[in-house]
């Protein structure tokens, strides 16, 4: 009994697999220079009504990591004032931009330029949102990462 349940299992798996278009974990060759584990050295955080609103949340004791796999799969985390915060999605490459698909906590898109500023560095900048003055409502923002690989 247990022989039959364990081929019909394994031939289910077959045939689900061949029905699949792509397989999501496949290595992706248009983000090969973005795979590795890369940390924040500047995260900086501006206002775009109020310029001179800013805050570089590295240099005020935070910690940012993202690890990016060769399927294009990643994860964020933000250290901040002691808090950690995860995001998990899949990133993309279109032109001069990577566009950040978030599954996790919540749905998003974010898209940003990117720069390599050398093979080892990465800089980042799109839109976001923080709350500058700590109200407990997000406000509109610039981000500015800049990112080394480990």
């Amino acid at each position: 009994m247990w022989g039959r349940r364990v081929g019909w299992i394994v031939m289910m798996a077959a045939s689900l697999s061949a029905c699949s278009d792509s397989d999501a974990f496949a290595p992706d060759p248009n983000l090969a220079d973005f795979v590795g584990m890369w940390d924040a050295t500047a995260l900086v955080l501006s206002s775009p009504v109020t310029p001179s609103l800013s805050a570089d949340l590295i240099a005020l004791g935070s910690t940012f990591s993202l690890n990016i796999q060769p399927s294009g799969q990643y994860t964020a985390i933000l250290i901040f004032m002691g808090q950690a915060s995860t995001e998990i999605g899949r990133i993309s490459r279109s032109g001069e931009t990577v566009i950040f698909d978030r599954t996790f906590p919540v749905a998003s898109r974010e898209i940003s330029t990117y720069v390599f500023a050398a093979s080892d560095r990465l800089v980042l900048d799109g839109d976001t949102e923080f709350d500058f003055n700590q109200d407990g409502i997000a406000d509109q923002a610039l981000a500015h990462f800049e990112l080394k690989r480990r």
